[in-house]
């Protein structure tokens, strides 16, 4: 190693171990950098097996100097955040649930959705599960209070009122003479709103709903009924928990991949949201604890902090991360581990919604039961020497040879992987040949595979008979691979083998667990080449040699490829065929005929 322990300095302040490539693998924060780094090269039988991996990869070590033990926990967050080391413990957010942000600190504010929330001087509400729920609730603001929604700078009377105000969406700040007063109690009336006082406005919308409708003015008696379900539907997604305070709870469970945190949200009392957190990185020989605490500091990084955090276990630096909390929200933060009574069950109730966060996570990296059958039963059928975990299906898709798309569908574990699904526009194949395209579309996707040194499927199924598995066939054996094909013949679901004889074809029951797994691929396959094949076209459409054509705008475009698929059938044609269509005259009929064959 080319770090020199002796020159650590009995500081506090954060240390970052780098391996032979200079890459920083670890990043971690101490009250004493001499006491702490020594730690990780002593005896092997008091490291974990985890630090031992470590230290067997450090090269070379910095540090940084921190005024105090607070300054390097938020140093460390902050260095993790931008290095992502390979031996910390990283915080993956599985999904960001929308708030309800308030500008109060604006001169005239907005409030919308954001997926984000900061320590900005905004009031904040949420997070919200029911997005739809809470955009009609914006809406119903919006037509109440009329309030602004434009980002535009206010500048009263430089600035023309938009449409919102003309149709009474809008106050128009930036209209002269506007009641600055009054826009700021509108505000404070929506927040109240937000805030889960709903009483007094329901019976305002109640009362309107009843005067439209007893002037038989039904239409706007529906639009305040529904605003008055959506108002509902926001008090309804609350759960009522014991006190009136805000609080977040955190539980957590690990495996040997990951530990999987559960967040609840507890606004006035009521809990309003969850959310779902991965720490990667983290392993079963760190401490539950330990990975608990380091969520805390990542996640408060970026995050409004509420007056109270219940937390599972007791975490380690507790007194630090709590004067670090403290210092960043401005007021005092308690952190502890409930004991008894509702807050003790809300921690309860957090830690089995993390437990079947991490039983759902690993149902997705394995394959079901039902998917093993129809996996075993498939291998057996084929009589495959392991079970075909990856499977890539192929499909083509085309209009009398124009447009045509290949595409290919990757099923893991029996599951369709939409993320590694890849479309082929056809290159070399003119005409129609459906053969010669899917030789093409083989010998690209195998050829590619080869070079990037990238793992080849278990099966290979095509959509189609005996030429297009022929086809297919060729290109695998002109590269030397030799991956076990099958195609699924549409009309009688007969399986299509390349081997010849009485085994070419294999007929399988329909309640066939394989045969229904094929059928899964094969179409997936197929609705995946038309929906790419339909993009392709609905381009061409859109842009063609026709545009460059006086008097040829999009319609007649569309009647022109429609009728005769391709530019060069347009080209080929005469003047009689194009002037019997509908908006071509006999005079543009040549035009068109003209500019396509100079």
């Amino acid at each position: 190693m080319k770090f020199d322990l002796k020159t650590l300095p009995a500081l506090p302040g954060v240390y970052l171990m780098k391996d032979v490539s200079g890459d920083v693998i670890y990043v971690g924060k101490a009250k004493s950098l001499d006491k702490r780094v020594r730690q990780y090269f002593q005896s092997k039988r008091n490291l974990s097996p985890k630090t031992v991996t470590l230290v067997k990869h450090i090269d070379d070590i910095e540090y940084i100097i921190t005024d105090s033990e607070v300054d390097a926990l938020v140093l460390e967050a902050n260095l993790i955040k931008k290095y992502k080391p390979r031996y910390n413990v990283r915080l993956k957010d599985d999904k960001r649930y929308p708030y309800v942000k308030v500008t109060i600190n604006s001169e005239f504010p907005r409030i919308f959705l954001t997926r984000r929330r900061l320590m900005d001087g905004a009031i904040y509400f949420g997070p919200y599960t029911n997005a739809k729920a809470i955009r009609t609730t914006l809406d119903i603001i919006s037509r109440i209070f009329m309030l602004r929604q434009c980002k535009k700078k206010i500048e009263p009377g430089k600035t023309r009122p938009c449409l919102n105000y003309h149709i009474k969406r809008c106050m128009a700040p930036c209209k002269e003479g506007l009641d600055k007063e009054e826009y700021r109690r509108r505000v404070m009336e929506a927040v109240r709103l937000l805030k889960g006082e709903t009483s007094g406005l329901l019976k305002d919308l109640d009362k309107k709903m009843r005067f439209f409708a007893e002037n038989q003015d039904y239409e706007s008696a529906a639009i305040i009924r529904d605003q008055i379900d959506s108002v509902k539907s926001i008090s309804e997604q609350q759960i009522a928990t014991s006190g009136t305070d805000d609080r977040d709870v955190i539980a957590a469970v690990s495996d040997e991949k990951a530990v999987y945190i559960q967040v609840f949200y507890v606004r006035q009392g009521s809990m309003v949201g969850k959310a779902d957190f991965t720490l990667l990185g983290a392993n079963t020989s760190e401490s539950i604890e330990e990975s608990m605490a380091q969520f805390v500091k990542q996640y408060y990084q970026d995050s409004p902090i509420p007056p109270e955090i219940l937390v599972q276990y007791e975490l380690p630096d507790s007194e630090i991360i709590v004067k670090w909390l403290c210092q960043r929200s401005g007021r005092d933060v308690r952190v502890h581990v409930p004991q008894r009574g509702d807050k003790k069950k809300l921690v309860e109730m957090a830690a089995r919604n993390a437990e079947m966060s991490k039983r759902m996570a690993g149902l997705k990296s394995t394959p079901s039961e039902s998917a093993i059958g129809a996996l075993e039963a498939l291998k057996d059928v084929l009589h495959l020497e392991t079970l075909p975990l990856h499977i890539e299906g192929f499909d083509i898709s085309n209009i009398s040879g124009t447009n045509a798309v290949g595409s290919m569908v990757y099923f893991e574990n029996g599951r369709p992987a939409s993320s590694k699904y890849r479309q082929h526009n056809i290159k070399t194949v003119k005409g129609i040949d459906d053969f010669a395209m899917m030789a093409e579309v083989v010998h690209r996707r195998y050829s590619r595979l080869l070079k990037n040194k990238e793992p080849l499927p278990d099966l290979i199924l095509i959509d189609g008979g005996p030429g297009q598995v022929g086809a297919a066939k060729s290109s695998l054996d002109s590269l030397g691979l030799d991956i076990p094909m099958i195609g699924l013949a549409k009309r009688f679901e007969h399986i299509i083998t390349t081997k010849k004889g009485p085994d070419e074809v294999i007929i399988l029951p329909h309640s066939s667990p394989a045969l229904k797994l094929l059928m899964h691929i094969r179409d997936e396959a197929h609705r995946f080449a038309v929906s790419s094949h339909r993009r392709r076209r609905s381009a061409s459409l859109t842009h063609s040699e026709l545009d460059s054509i006086p008097g040829v705008g999009s319609s007649r475009k569309k009647v022109l490829l429609e009728n005769f698929d391709s530019i060069d059938k347009i080209r080929m044609s005469s003047v009689e065929e194009l002037s019997s269509l509908d908006g071509i005259s006999k005079n543009l009929a040549r035009k068109i005929l003209q500019h396509l064959n100079k």
